[in-house]
């Protein structure tokens, strides 16, 4: 079953993740995300909205058991680095708008970083970077990504500890741009829509040179440094105390799912 599915009408492409029941991005979806940028590229498409078809999850986090499994060198197959195909995403000559309909996690949030825009609706929803928390580091840029929005300090406070934020924090320290009320009828996808076809309607040329301007003068992204946390990613990945714990937790997971029970995944609230 594909992860992302491609609907483009008006000039505004809509890529939709779905990876039920966990909503988990697996290699699989960072394939296809990859396989999909040319299309993305191309001329007829004058913005992007990446949503999640999960009321409750946007995307959640990468799937711990697919982390446990790289470990042990049976992990799937890469077309090419999660990074690598993030900085593509954030360096296409359109917008690309997250559509936060739900909660997002670790990579989950990391892909929502590398978009320009993002919306979210108010509600039981949260955001972070908890890796931490499974002896590792966000591993796809947001150890860089997250401190370009909401300030060095308050990243390195989340990242530390494991911490998650609901909509309307993350709307304060500027990890969103947009927070839909809760008791809107409109919804985070709505409301991206709308900004997308906002920016679709101006010269695609305009909007090219601003982004392109703007990231070369705000965005504190070294590409080394995304490759140094990429390096530092993978260590982390061979030390024994990271992969006792995702063993543990990807264990949790399997046993769950064997007795038809959903898993608690990072980041979730404890009983």
């Amino acid at each position: 079953m594909a992860h992302l599915t491609l609907d483009i009408s008006d000039s505004i492409a809509t890529l939709t993740f779905a990876n039920p029941p966990l909503q988990v991005m697996t290699p699989q979806t960072m394939n296809e995300l990859n396989a999909l940028l040319p299309r993305l590229a191309e001329a007829d498409v004058r913005a992007v909205i990446l949503t999640g078809s999960d009321g409750a999850y946007f995307i959640r986090h990468f799937s711990v058991e697919e982390l446990d499994n790289i470990t042990r060198g049976e992990g799937g197959h890469w077309d090419a680095n999660m990074d690598d195909i993030l900085w593509q995403l954030e360096h296409l000559d359109k917008p690309v708008i997250a559509a936060l309909n739900g909660s997002a996690a670790g990579g989950g949030l990391e892909t929502a970083l590398a978009c320009d825009i993002r919306v979210a609706k108010e509600g039981p929803f949260q955001y972070g970077l908890p890796e931490v928390t499974v002896g590792i580091l966000p591993g796809a840029g947001g150890t860089q990504r997250l401190p370009a929005l909401v300030g060095r300090q308050r990243a390195l406070e989340m990242m530390l500890r494991g911490r998650l934020v609901s909509p309307s924090e993350a709307f304060q320290i500027g990890l969103i741009e947009e927070l839909v009320p809760e008791q809107s009828d409109e919804t985070a996808l709505d409301r991206a829509k709308k900004i997308a076809a906002e920016i679709a309607a101006h010269p695609p040329e305009a909007v090219a040179h601003i982004k392109a301007l703007v990231r070369k003068a705000a965005s504190p992204l070294d590409r080394e440094i995304v490759r140094e946390e990429s390096r530092r990613f993978a260590d982390l990945m061979e030390k024994p105390s990271a992969q006792a714990l995702m063993k543990t937790v990807a264990e949790q997971h399997r046993n769950a799912r064997s007795n038809g029970e959903t898993p608690k995944l990072l980041g979730d609230p404890a009983d």
